[in-house]
C-alpha cells in the first residue's frame, strides 16, 4: 500500500493555481453564503495564521521548526559491528544511492506512468527495510521536492548502504527487477518522452565522507540506523560535539595529517589578505 506524503501538497501547484482555488472558493462562498458572512472564512484563515505566527514569535508557543532539532555543531560517527563507538571518524565506507522521477506530461504528478513508477520506488524501499537485517541498507531520506519549476514534478530521495556490493546486490532484487521492466515498457511506448529518471551513485571508502550539522533536525548521515548485535533493535550514529575534535573537514574525515596542513593553509591565507 503507498501512501501520499500529505507533507508535499503545497508543492504539487504553481502559486497562481493555489491563487485561483482560493478565488474559486471565495466566491462560491459569495454565492452561497448570507452576505453578513461573505468574508468570515478568509478573516478567519487569516487570524489563525497571524495569532499561530505571533505566538510562536513571542515564545508563547513553542516553535515547531526546533522540535526534534539537535542543538548545537556536531558531526556523526559509523558505530563499529559490535554496535561500540570507533576511535576514529570517518572509518567506514558508505555508499549512496540517488534516485529521482520526473513527469513531462501537463498531468503533472497525475500522470499514470509516474505514479506507478513512485509506487515502485515506494515499494522498493519497503523491500529494503524489511531485510535491513541482511542487506547492508542504513536507511534514506525523506523524499524532497527539487525547485526547478513553480509546480513541482520531480520527486527525489537519496539511500545509504554499508558497501558498494550490498547496494548492487539491491539491484537484483524481485522488486527491483519488475520496476526496471515496467519503466523500460514505459520509455519505449507511445508516449517515452512523459517520465524521466535520475540515477546516480557514490561510493565513499573510509577517510573519504564527512557531515557536519547546527541546530538541524537529523538528515542524511544522521538517520542512518545499524542493527544491533544479536538483537532486533536498532541503534543511530554516536553524535560528536566536541569542537576539538569536528573540526575541519579533514579532521572529520579521521586524517589529522590533512587537516592541520589546511589550517596551516588557512592560516597563511588569512595573514596574506589580513583576516583576523
Amino acid at each position: 500500500m503507498v501512501y501520499y506524503n500529505y507533507n508535499l501538497v503545497k508543492d504539487e501547484l504553481s502559486l497562481p493555481a493555489w491563487l485561483l482555488i482560493g478565488a474559486a472558493a471565495q466566491i462560491l462562498v459569495t454565492l452561497t453564503a448570507p452576505r453578513a458572512f461573505v468574508f468570515v472564512p478568509a478573516a478567519i484563515t487569516f487570524s489563525v495564521l497571524f495569532i499561530n505566527f505571533a505566538a510562536q514569535a513571542l515564545g508563547i508557543t513553542k516553535n515547531k521548526y526546533l522540535k526534534n532539532t539537535i542543538p548545537g555543531r556536531h558531526t556523526v560517527i559509523f558505530p563499529n559491528d559490535d554496535g561500540s563507538r570507533p576511535e576514529k571518524l570517518g572509518d567506514k565506507p558508505i555508499a549512496m544511492f540517488l534516485v529521482g522521477i520526473r513527469s513531462n506530461s501537463a498531468l503533472g504528478r497525475l500522470n499514470p506512468t509516474y505514479r506507478r513508477v513512485q509506487h515502485y520506488m515506494d515499494e522498493l524501499y519497503e523491500d529494503a527495510e524489511a531485510n535491513r537485517a541482511t542487506n547492508g541498507y542504513l536507511g534514506r531520506t525523506p523524499d524532497f521536492l527539487p525547485q526547478d519549476f513553480s509546480s513541482n514534478n520531480t520527486l527525489i530521495s537519496i539511500s545509504y548502504w554499508k558497501t558498494i556490493d550490498d547496494l548492487e546486490a539491491f539491484a537484483r532484487r524481485p522488486i527491483h527487477t519488475k520496476a526496471f521492466m515496467y519503466l523500460v515498457k514505459a520509455q519505449t511506448g507511445d508516449k517515452p518522452q512523459e517520465t524521466g529518471v535520475l540515477h546516480e551513485v557514490l561510493y565513499c571508502p573510509p577517510g573519504h565522507w564527512e557531515g557536519i550539522y547546527s541546530n538541524m533536525n537529523p538528515w542524511g548521515l544522521e538517520l542512518l540506523k545499524w542493527v544491533k548485535p544479536k538483537q532486533k533493535a536498532l541503534q543511530g550514529p554516536y553524535i560528536e560535539h566536541d569542537l576539538k575534535i569536528i573540526n575541519g573537514m579533514w579532521g572529520r574525515m579521521g586524517n589529522k595529517l590533512r587537516q592541520a596542513e589546511a589550517e596551516q593553509k588557512q592560516a597563511e591565507a588569512a595573514g596574506a589578505t589580513g583576516a583576523v
